[in-house]
């Protein structure tokens, strides 16, 4: 996954990320909450390029699970015929093979859990950390008065 540029745009406060991964591009945007008064051009092209990251990561899992159903599918095809042994070294190489496409998958499929859940808990731990700013300096404005 390469990181190919951002822009965070103050007008609108749309942020916007676009990463390279398997030879396409993915480009994805963070907008800026209407009652979020302190914009950080920083978090939002970081939450932008987050999501394009799970977008090529969904990509890449569309290929590996095409590639899995291709592979169980022609298992399938030969588990018919009257002379397949599921015991002979080529059975279990093709076995060993759709295993590994599946594994792939799968593991595609948490890396895809585990950024959703980092985003979720990057953008909370922001509203956390700028709610207590906030409080913070109510709670100064309010002692000077």
């Amino acid at each position: 996954m390469k990181f190919i540029d951002s822009d965070y745009d103050e007008v609108s406060g749309i942020s916007s990320a676009t990463v390279q991964h398997l030879g396409k591009k993915f480009t994805e945007q963070a907008y800026l909450h209407p009652e979020d008064k302190n914009a950080s051009k920083y978090a939002g092209c970081r939450f932008a390029e987050s999501r394009a990251i799970i977008k090529a990561l969904k990509y890449e899992r569309a290929l590996a699970k095409n590639k899995a159903d291709m592979a169980l599918d022609f298992v399938k095809a030969l588990e018919c015929y009257a002379g397949f042994d599921k015991n002979s070294p080529e059975a279990k190489l093709m076995y060993r093979q759709l295993n590994k496409r599946i594994k792939k998958v799968n593991d595609i499929t948490d890396s895809i859990n585990e950024q959703i859940q980092d985003l979720d808990i990057a953008i909370r731990q922001r509203s956390i950390i700028v709610n207590a700013l906030e409080r913070k300096k109510t709670e100064k404005d309010n002692s000077l008065s």
